[in-house]
């Protein structure tokens, strides 16, 4: 019983972040290759998409710091961030992504300044909903786990 009441709810918050425009479609079709063999999967591809996308947004920062701007860098990073969070169906990471890349195009430093700023937030908002999700995911597992013992 527990464990039906567990899906539901995150059910209802995978809903709910596609309903805020978070997460796309393809964040579904991930789901969906989880498997028995791979309870976590999910999980574990939340983790990395973390982990890479806030190590590439710490060097977007660094390369602002510097002097003189290395817009080639700064978009092939800017890209990088973009394809990752299309990859697990991020979509506000994704979208926000679009003014840092035409900052870029435009060599604007203070442009990409700004379009980083709103890259990290919507990052840290994203990485929140993802991470209660995984924690919810995690639960799941456990209670089924028990289930089988």
């Amino acid at each position: 019983m527990a464990l039906s009441i567990l899906k539901e709810l995150l059910q209802g918050y995978v809903q709910s972040l596609f309903d805020e425009g978070i997460i796309s479609n393809q964040f579904s079709h991930i789901q969906s290759l989880e498997s028995l063999e791979e309870p976590e999967h999910v999980v574990q591809v939340i983790v990395t998409y973390l982990i890479d996308v806030e190590t590439i947004l710490s060097e977007l920062t660094s390369y602002m710091d510097c002097p003189e701007a290395d817009f080639s860098t700064l978009a092939a990073l800017s890209h990088k961030v973009e394809e990752r969070s299309s990859s697990i169906g991020a979509e506000h990471v994704r979208l926000a992504c679009a003014d840092l890349i035409h900052a870029c195009d435009q060599m604007n430093k203070e442009n990409f300044s700004k379009a980083l700023i709103w890259v990290k937030n919507d990052f840290a908002q994203t990485r929140n909903k993802l991470e209660a999700y995984a924690q919810m995911e995690r639960r799941i597992i456990r209670v089924k786990s028990r289930q089988k013992k």
